[in-house]
């Protein structure tokens, strides 16, 4: 169905983008008020991601790693024949299940960190030193410390310690024992 109604290289921006936001869902633990919801919204953009990447066409397309961008929209969209995959029932479970997502991360939630940012707060909480860090990612250090001081403000906090104490806090990373 997808095939018939959407260009192949949308499709496959479409499907890192679900994939992402299914991602990151896994790495929050909301409160039981929405858990039924977040769990039905993350397994529904699993499970278009991994239906996606099956085709082929979809799954040897090249996106660039660092866009997140959708692109333009294709000029036609079958809506019709993407609907006949759903009963209206469905749609509608999902509709609400977003929409209480969605309330739920205005309200209750701060941004989770992204995969980059994941891999700096990996390496800080394994003690690894900020110059080996950088180099390991493939940043100079100058820009290491922006990264750094950018995702302190994003989560509120002033350095490093109050940092690894809040990611840890929300259960995003674990630290490694010795």
């Amino acid at each position: 169905m997808w095939k018939e109604t959407l260009p192949p290289l949308f499709q496959r921006q479409v499907a890192d983008s679900y994939e992402r936001c299914a991602w990151l869902m896994g790495s929050v633990s909301p409160d039981q008020s929405v858990g039924g919801d977040w769990e039905s919204v993350a397994e529904y953009l699993s499970a278009v991601a991994v239906a996606i990447n099956r085709d082929p066409a979809c799954a040897e397309l090249e996106v660039p790693s660092d866009s997140l961008d959708i692109g333009p929209m294709p000029e036609v969209i079958h809506y019709e024949r993407l609907a006949e995959l759903m009963h209206p029932d469905a749609v509608e479970r999902l509709r609400s299940a977003a929409a209480a997502v969605a309330r739920f991360c205005r309200f209750n939630l701060s941004i989770a960190p992204d995969e980059i940012q994941f891999a700096f707060l990996q390496g800080l909480a394994s003690r690894e030193k900020h110059a080996d860090l950088a180099e390991r990612l493939g940043y100079s250090q100058r820009h290491f410390q922006r990264i750094l001081a950018d995702m302190w403000d994003q989560f509120g906090v002033e350095n490093t310690i109050q940092g690894l104490s809040y990611v840890v806090a929300q259960g995003w990373i674990a630290v490694p024992r010795k």
